[in-house]
């Protein structure tokens, strides 16, 4: 299997001769988002909802915590007495390209798991508030409006540079193990766009120790992650010193492979090897036949995964036990300020 992640880190998040390479066709990439992004403010365009439409996004691909901060940002908001809905691309799930609730404010529908992995954790995570997949945004949100008219915001998950709707507020995110790579655009970066395109946004999420030069002139919301569950397959809780005190591995289809691995050694746990997955990947026997064969040969006794990981491991044989993290914010009053 080709190790992605080891690409990545060595072309596009680092200055190389191949990211170099590739310097003409990011300019043209950075030309056509410009010109895209001005076009759209410069003529008004993008649909105009009723209810306040929050994005929720970033500047870079890969992951950067996105599916977490929404689901604490929802929370937050319904803590302060607002009501909320959410839409969700649902990226490789059954309903990206058939607009379709998944969720309302009574609870989930039986069919919610056929979503894809981040729209089910959310929609999990966030009971009683109604959740919409589809890529169709515009859609979405009318559906929402005609369902939920006395919502007070709509979250879109992953919508920065999704303009064919308004926006009220946008919040990009940032991680301290990525930030934006070796500063270029795609395909020579993981930029999506140029780092002029920071000006249009209201609020930054960061997460790591210090913040950058590059965010300081921007309202920055301190974030970090915090271990609230460790469990296994029958949501019975694990001690982290029994974990200590075991042989254990490491099992993740993430964005960001390294933050998975940070939590982990956070909580004073090593570990003897880290399967790594590209992001959003369906398991089968045949992809976890090395992970199964590695863990009978080297005695291994739990196996950590990610919540978002779980739901498509849990269906094969494996000693699971499931991270499961909470969002926090440490200056929280900035963004009652925004709302």
């Amino acid at each position: 299997m080709i190790d992605i992640q080891k690409i990545i880190e060595k072309n596009l998040k680092r200055k190389s001769l191949i990211s170099y390479m590739l310097l003409p066709a990011s300019w043209i990439y950075s030309l056509i988002t410009v010109i895209r992004r001005k076009y759209y403010i410069f003529f008004n365009l993008g649909y105009h909802s009723k209810i306040k439409i929050i994005s929720v996004g970033n500047i870079i691909s890969g992951g950067t915590g996105k599916t977490p901060f929404v689901i604490f940002l929802a929370n937050y908001l319904r803590t302060q007495g607002y009501k909320i809905a959410i839409s969700h691309r649902g990226y490789k799930g059954a309903f990206e390209k058939k607009t379709t609730l998944i969720s309302d404010r009574e609870g989930l529908f039986n069919f919610a798991y056929k979503a894809g992995d981040e729209s089910y954790l959310i929609a999990k995570k966030l009971k009683g508030i109604p959740v919409i997949c589809g890529k169709n945004r515009k859609l979405a949100i009318k559906i929402l409006e005609k369902k939920f008219p006395d919502s007070d915001y709509i979250i879109l998950d992953d919508s920065f540079q999704h303009l064919k709707v308004k926006h009220f507020l946008d919040i990009i995110l940032f991680n301290e193990l990525s930030f934006i790579g070796n500063g270029f655009v795609l395909p020579a970066g993981i930029l999506r766009e140029p780092l002029s395109s920071l000006k249009y946004a209201d609020l930054v999420v960061y997460n790591g120790k210090s913040i950058p030069d590059l965010l300081k002139s921007l309202p920055v919301l301190k974030a970090s992650y915090q271990v609230k569950d460790i469990y296994d397959t029958n949501k019975k809780k694990i001690k982290i010193k029994k974990l200590q005190q075991s042989a254990i591995a490491l099992i993740s289809g993430i964005g960001n492979p390294l933050s998975f691995e940070n939590t982990v050694r956070n909580l004073g746990l090593n570990f003897d090897k880290h399967f790594t997955f590209p992001d959003h990947f369906n398991y089968d026997k045949n992809s976890l036949k090395k992970v199964m064969n590695y863990l009978t040969a080297n005695d291994i006794k739990y196996l950590l995964t990610t919540e978002k990981d779980f739901d498509k491991l849990k269906k094969f044989n494996l000693p699971l036990c499931v991270i499961a993290i909470e969002f926090k914010i440490s200056n929280i009053e900035i963004l009652k300020e925004y709302l």
